[in-house]
């Protein structure tokens, strides 16, 4: 069986006009059984109703997401960036009732055969950005597949874990005695990674005790263990508060590299050099000449990179806080035993390593963040393997609708370097 799988559309219809030509074009060397989408139809771009016709009439699954919600009043606008709210909003005034009829229907998962679709993560559906092995560990304890698609962060990303650290079951705690030869740090990383709770199974143990045996020596040692026991839940406890505080610390942040880079310069490269060119009309044309094909080359280079530079810088800055802030709160070595690997998939063929599981991310089709302006997508094949494509279209008639239609400029702008 083939699939063609792709997310995070955002009302692009160029983009998606391109994918599904590739498709077609694969489709007659090979077959393509199914074309599953992962989410994000509408939100940031011009064409809401005419991308989700096309999707509705060429896809088999479809899912929500954070985007598609938010258009159709299912989630609430104060958790937006505000470029993400204005598009919001605007998306709603265009909606057909039966495309929002649609929208808000769309099912938050679905379960085809061996593989969990969802838009954010299985461990968080609509909102949550897996973008590190710290993050992903959490969610593939939240799913029994062999492989689970994703979107929502618009990067092509591959985790991969060992089937077997996820198949065997966890052996729970002997006794009281190796309670308390555990640390902090060992007892929040058995209970955070591998579900298990060393203070319930030591406290039923204690009570099993106290019932059985009268004497009061035991009776003093099960009390003992069990002021050792609760201070070792209170304090697990705590850790599993930090640990939640620090995900939607980290969500917010990642919240802002998606939705709120600084807004480009409004002046397009063709303005500017028109204003150029009537300065330099009013001038000694031989005088100035040189002087002002200088200045209009640096002028258009300089607006063409300025946008491009301050997104990256937006999201160098924020990309080194949650950074900071794992590093802070220890996740990465302490409470969390990190079991997976990130990889970054080639352009082309990949398979997963034999008694794996991965949590597989195509990249985004209208909203590519990797630096890389084409739309992606891939086909997955169960008897070959992973084939990821990147496409170009045509991103400046994408830009020239969102400026039509008043949307941030930032929108447009971005298009042409994939943040």
């Amino acid at each position: 069986m083939r699939y063609a799988i792709f997310t995070d559309i955002h009302a692009n219809l160029e983009a998606l006009e391109a994918v599904l030509a590739k498709i077609d074009e694969l489709a007659q060397e090979d077959p393509i059984d199914e074309l599953w989408f992962l989410g994000d139809l509408v939100g940031y771009g011009p064409n809401p109703n005419e991308c989700i016709k096309k999707l509705r009439e060429r896809t088999d699954v479809i899912i929500a997401g954070n985007h598609d919600w938010a258009a159709v009043g299912k989630l609430d606008l104060d958790d937006f960036s505000e470029a993400a709210r204005i598009s919001a909003e605007w998306t709603a005034t265009q909606l057909t009732e039966e495309n929002r009829a649609f929208l808000a229907n769309l099912p938050e998962r679905i379960q085809k055969g061996e593989c969990l679709l969802v838009h954010g993560s299985p461990y968080g559906p609509l909102w949550e950005y897996l973008t590190s092995e710290v993050l992903a560990e959490r969610s593939f304890q939240h799913f029994n597949s062999r492989y689970c698609f994703v979107g929502h962060t618009h990067v092509p990303v591959i985790f991969q874990q060992p089937d077997t650290l996820s198949n065997t079951p966890t052996s729970p705690l002997a006794n009281g005695e190796v309670m308390e030869n555990l640390d902090d740090e060992e007892t929040a990383a058995l209970e955070a990674v591998d579900g298990s709770s060393p203070s319930n199974t030591s406290e039923k143990q204690q009570d099993n005790e106290a019932s059985t045996v009268g004497s009061t020596r035991q009776q003093s040692q099960a009390a003992q263990s069990g002021e050792k026991t609760e201070s070792a839940h209170t304090e697990t406890e705590q850790i599993q508060n930090l640990v939640a505080d620090a995900a939607d610390a980290i969500a917010d942040l990642q919240h802002q590299i998606a939705d709120d880079a600084p807004e480009a310069n409004p002046e397009t490269p063709s303005e500017l050099k028109e204003i150029i060119t009537n300065q330099e009309s009013n001038e000694d044309a031989d005088a100035d000449e040189e002087t002002l094909d200088s200045e209009e080359g640096e002028t258009e280079t300089d607006d063409e990179y300025a946008s491009a530079e301050a997104i990256q810088d937006a999201e160098d800055l924020i990309n080194q806080e949650i950074e900071e802030l794992l590093t802070l709160l220890g996740l990465s070595q302490s409470m969390i035993d990190v079991t997976n690997e990130m990889l970054v998939p080639p352009e082309g063929l990949w398979q997963a390593p034999e008694h794996h599981r991965a949590i597989v991310n195509p990249g985004g089709v209208g909203q590519p963040r990797d630096g890389d302006p084409r739309a992606a997508f891939m086909i997955y094949d169960t008897n070959g393997g992973f084939t990821f494509y990147r496409i170009p279209y045509s991103f400046e008639k994408t830009q020239e609708k969102i400026e039509k239609a008043k949307l941030p400029q930032y929108l447009a702008t971005r298009l042409a370097y994939g943040r």
